[in-house]
C-alpha cells in the first residue's frame, strides 16, 4: 500500500476535524465513537493516533473549529450587507433564531450544540478552554450584530449573546412542540424590536 503524502495527511486530518466538529455538535462529544468520525471522514480507525493524541484532543479542535466557521459566517454576512448595519442585524437575528438552524444541529452555533459538552469539561480541560475561547470570539464579533447602536456595552452584549444562545437550546429541547416555536419567535421579536 503506497504511503499517503504530507499534503493527503494533512487533508485526511482537517476531513477528520471537519466530521468531529459536525457530529459533537449533532450527537455530543459522549455521544460518537472515533471509529464513527474517521468513518464519516472516509477514513478507518486505525489512522486516529496517527493524527491526534486523543478523542479530547479531536473534541477540542473540533469545538475550535465550529466556531471559526461561525465567525466566517458572522463575517459573511457583515460584508454582504455593506454599510447597512441595520440590515446586517435583522439577518443575523432571524437566521439566529431560524426553524432551519434549530433543526441542523450538526451545522449550527457551537455556543447552543457544544455548551453541555464543555460544561462537563474540566475546569482547564482542552474542550472547555477551546470553547471559551470561542465564546469570548462570540463576544467581539457578534455586538455588532445584535444592536442598533453604533456602540453597546459588553454586558449588554453577553445577556443579548445569551438570549439568543438559551433560546436556542431551549427551542431545540422542545423541537416537536408548539413552545420551541413561541421561544425562537420570543427572542427574535425581543431582540429585533430592540
Amino acid at each position: 500500500m503506497p504511503r499517503v503524502t504530507r499534503k493527503e495527511a494533512d487533508q485526511h486530518r482537517d476531513d477528520v476535524v471537519e466530521a468531529a466538529s459536525r457530529l459533537f455538535r449533532e450527537h455530543g462529544i459522549d455521544g460518537v465513537s472515533v471509529p464513527a468520525v474517521m468513518a464519516e471522514a472516509g477514513l478507518t480507525h486505525g489512522g486516529f493516533y496517527g493524527h491526534f493524541r486523543s478523542k479530547e484532543a479531536l473534541a477540542a479542535e473540533a469545538c475550535a473549529k465550529a466556531f471559526e466557521e461561525k465567525r466566517g459566517e458572522y463575517d459573511a454576512i457583515i460584508a454582504r450587507n455593506g454599510n447597512d448595519k441595520e440590515a446586517a442585524r435583522v439577518e443575523f437575528i432571524k437566521s439566529y433564531t431560524g426553524k432551519s438552524h434549530r433543526d441542523a444541529m450538526g451545522l449550527g452555533c457551537p455556543a447552543a450544540a457544544m455548551a453541555v459538552d464543555a460544561a462537563r469539561d474540566k475546569p482547564k480541560g482542552p474542550v472547555r478552554t477551546a470553547f471559551a475561547a470561542g465564546i469570548e470570539m462570540m463576544a467581539q464579533k457578534v455586538p455588532a450584530l445584535l444592536s442598533r447602536r453604533k456602540t453597546i456595552r459588553r454586558d449588554e452584549a453577553l445577556a443579548r449573546m445569551a438570549m439568543l444562545v438559551g433560546g436556542l437550546v431551549l427551542a431545540r429541547s422542545t423541537k416537536g412542540h408548539e413552545i420551541s416555536e413561541e421561544i425562537l419567535q420570543a427572542v427574535r421579536k425581543s431582540l429585533l424590536d430592540d
